[in-house]
């Protein structure tokens, strides 16, 4: 495993918020559980699982905005040097999707737009991932691990701008991917 020893408090949020299907009860719940947490502790909140059994978490307080900041974390997808986990970046989902969008076919690259929109209009991972069971994923990184971290930037986005564009932002650059 590849989790930094620290010593964060470890929550499972698994399950529960597959069952938020907007991004204001989201955001509501996702503050709530934060408003809960005890000054200068660290946390990790698990929040998916990968058929590969590896799990998708948050820690925080995060480094940049230490009030609603977090970082995301794909166990064992991504590690430094010390075999830490690595958080992605943006362009860590976006370059992949590129990759993804010279192999595939167009149909199966709208596919898969359709399955990010799914994610980006909140529904249930379930619904975006049922057309996607069928077909291969291509070079890089499994559509799974794509649509749950997808989630999580969104999710990101809606805490950092919650009052403009949020989750628009980085879902207008991914559609852009198809005009490249």
């Amino acid at each position: 495993m590849t989790i930094r020893e620290d010593d964060s408090l470890e929550i499972d949020l698994r399950g529960v918020v597959d069952e938020i299907s907007n991004k204001a009860e989201m955001r509501k719940f996702i503050l709530g559980k934060w408003s809960e947490e005890e000054p200068g502790m660290k946390y990790r909140y698990f929040v998916e699982t990968l058929n590969n059994n590896g799990r998708i978490y948050l820690e925080r307080p995060g480094r940049l905005n230490k009030g609603c900041d977090f970082v995301i974390y794909m166990e064992n997808q991504l590690v430094w040097l010390n075999n830490n986990d690595k958080p992605p970046n943006h362009d860590f989902i976006l370059n992949d999707l590129r990759n993804k969008k010279a192999e595939l076919t167009v149909d199966t690259w709208v596919i898969l737009i359709h399955a990010i929109k799914k994610i980006y209009d909140c529904e249930s991972y379930v619904s975006s991932f049922s057309e996607l069971t069928a077909l291969n994923h291509g070079r890089g990184h499994s559509f799974e691990l794509i649509l749950k971290t997808l989630k999580w930037f969104f999710i990101e986005q809606d805490l950092t701008y919650w009052s403009g564009q949020g989750r628009s932002m980085l879902f207008e650059v991914i559609l852009s991917i198809g005009n490249e």
